[in-house]
């Protein structure tokens, strides 16, 4: 349903069964930080292919691209006896993973697909350089939804919450209006006299101090959800 409003979808999957595999359009590989693979996923096999590394005849794609990385397959094996050693500087204890992982990451950097993803991210980079100069504070991150976007959405999940969790809202109501028949208690029935002036005033200082020190407990909110909001 979010994907037919529009949202891109990113899925970070392992091993995926090949009825499930088949369903994505774009596919990266990542090991070590490094890509070794970006692009559409049922070219996916070909590139591999292209590069030496032959998928088996009903083998799940997904399971034999994990086997590519962490060195297990017998493409692999065929592989390596066919390219020879990969860097004869290296000692020959070196982490066999790390060297197919840096294998495969400079065949990606020298391939087509490579090569029109950054073609495609200089354009984009082109035309951010092509628009008028903005001010350093307009430089800074700004949310992508404006400001009454932003208060919507977010008063909409906080009532949510309030909704779904009532206990702490009866307590607050609760405390509310045992706080305010005490106060209506202590000052009930006040003059309009000099002295009553001064006991309204006491009344409004003590609610209003009040609020202010109930109010505290939004900071806890705050900070709890804070990055979330973000």
């Amino acid at each position: 349903r979010l994907s037919r409003r529009g949202r891109t979808i990113i899925f970070s999957i392992h091993q995926p069964r090949y009825s499930i595999f088949k369903l994505f359009d774009s596919l990266t590989l990542l090991a070590s930080g490094k890509v070794l693979y970006h692009g559409p996923a049922k070219h996916a096999l070909d590139y591999f292919s292209s590069i030496g590394y032959e998928c088996e005849p009903f083998n799940n794609p997904a399971d034999f691209f994990l086997d590519v990385i962490n060195g297990d397959s017998t493409a692999v094996a065929a592989s390596k006896d066919d390219r020879g050693p990969v860097d004869t500087g290296k000692v020959a204890e070196d982490n066999v993973d790390s060297s197919v992982v840096d294998v495969l990451h400079q065949k990606y950097l020298s391939s087509s697909l490579y090569q029109s993803t950054k073609e495609a991210l200089g354009k984009v980079e082109l035309g951010r350089g092509s628009k008028q100069r903005l001010s350093k504070q307009e430089h800074e991150i700004t949310y992508a939804n404006g400001f009454f976007t932003q208060l919507y959405w977010v008063s909409k999940r906080s009532l949510k919450n309030l909704i779904r969790n009532p206990q702490a809202s009866i307590a607050q109501i609760a405390v509310t209006v045992i706080l305010a028949l005490v106060v209506g208690a202590i000052f009930f029935g006040v003059k309009l006299d000099r002295s009553g002036i001064q006991n309204r005033v006491g009344s409004l200082f003590f609610v209003t101090t009040n609020q202010c020190f109930s109010s505290v407990s939004a900071i806890e909110l705050f900070i709890r959800d804070k990055k979330l909001f973000v």
